[in-house]
C-alpha cells in the first residue's frame, strides 16, 4: 500500500514509544491522524509534537483500548464525520516480567484486556467500514514473546501469542476485502515501557536486575527505526516485521535448530530464576 498524503491513519499507544515514533513519521508523510493513548498527557505531548512539524492530528483522544464501550464510542465519533479509515494500528500494549507463582489473576486480566483484547476492540469498532470501503490495511504490533515462549513472559506471552495469530487469520480473510495485514515483532526497543514494566519477585534494585536492564538498554533499537520498518512493511504489504536480529536470531532456531533453541531457553530461565526472591523475604 502506498502511503500517501491525505490517508486517514488510527494509531493506538500513541503517547510515547513506538506509537509516537511511528504517528510522527507517518505525519511527515502528509497522513491525516486519529491517535489515541490512556496517558492524556503524553498524547498531548505527541500532537504538539507533530503540530510543531506541520502535520496534521485531526482528532486524539485518551482512554483505556480495554474499555470497549470507550472504543466503540471513539470509533462512532470519527466514522460520523470522517470516511473509514485507510490505516489503522493497534500498538498500544502492557508489560509484566514475573513467574507465573507470583502473579495474580488481576495480572493475567490486565495484559490480556490490554494486549489482546485492545486490538480486538479496535478492530470490531474499526474494520468493518474498511471492509465495507474493499480497502485498508491493519498493522498489529506484537513482541518476540508473541513468537517465542520466553522465561518469566507467561501472561505477556499469551496475549501476543494470541496477537501474532489473529494477524495471520486475517492476513488471510481480508484478503478478499483487499485489506493488507501486518504483524510487528519487536525484541528489545527504548521505550518507557521498560521502566513501566511491572517486575514481580524480584528486586529491580539488585545488582543481577540492574544489569539485566542495562543489557537490555544496550541491545535495544530506537523506536524511530521501528516507525520505520512499520511504514516499509505497509508499503512492501509485508506481513511478518522482525525488528532486530535477537529476535531473527531466536526465532530462526526455534523453527530450525530447536535443540538450541531449547538449551539457550532453559539457560535463560536459569539465570533470571536466580534472580527470584522467596515469596517469605
Amino acid at each position: 500500500m502506498k502511503i500517501t498524503p491525505g490517508l486517514k491513519v488510527l494509531i493506538t499507544g500513541a503517547g510515547s514509544g513506538i506509537g509516537r515514533a511511528t504517528a510522527i513519521a507517518m505525519a511527515e508523510r502528509g497522513a491525516v491522524l486519529f491517535l489515541t493513548d490512556i496517558n492524556q498527557k503524553g498524547l498531548e505531548e505527541t500532537g504538539k509534537i507533530i503540530s510543531e512539524k506541520g502535520g496534521k492530528v485531526a482528532r486524539f483522544k485518551a482512554f483505556d483500548v480495554s474499555d470497549l464501550s470507550a472504543v466503540k464510542a471513539f470509533a462512532d465519533e470519527l466514522h460520523a464525520e470522517f470516511a473509514p479509515m485507510d490505516i489503522v494500528m493497534n500498538i498500544a500494549g502492557v508489560a509484566l516480567f514475573a513467574l507465573i507463582e507470583d502473579m495474580t489473576h488481576q495480572h493475567w486480566q490486565k495484559l490480556i484486556n490490554v494486549n489482546l483484547w485492545g486490538p480486538i476492540h479496535i478492530i470490531e469498532c474499526f474494520l468493518p467500514k474498511m471492509i465495507q470501503a474493499k480497502k485498508g490495511y491493519l498493522v498489529n504490533v506484537a513482541s518476540i514473546a508473541g513468537l517465542v515462549g520466553a522465561p518469566w513472559h507467561s501472561a505477556y506471552s499469551v496475549s501476543k501469542f494470541g496477537l501474532v495469530g489473529l494477524s495471520e487469520v486475517l492476513r488471510y480473510d481480508l484478503r478478499q476485502h483487499h485489506i493488507g495485514v501486518t504483524v510487528v515483532c519487536p525484541g528489545g526497543v527504548d521505550t518507557p515501557l521498560k521502566y513501566t514494566t511491572e517486575l514481580l519477585g524480584t528486586d529491580r534494585n539488585s545488582p543481577p536486575v540492574q544489569g539485566m536492564i542495562k543489557r537490555f538498554e544496550k541491545a535495544a533499537v530506537p523506536p524511530e527505526k521501528v516507525a520505520q520498518q512499520i511504514i516499509s512493511a505497509i508499503e512492501k504489504e509485508k506481513f511478518l516485521v522482525i525488528t532486530s536480529f535477537d529476535v531473527r536470531f531466536a526465532y530462526f532456531c526455534k523453527k530450525h535448530l530447536f535443540p538450541i533453541y531449547h538449551l539457550i531457553m532453559l539457560k535463560i530461565s536459569q539465570l533470571l530464576n536466580q534472580m527470584h526472591l522467596p515469596r517469605n523475604s
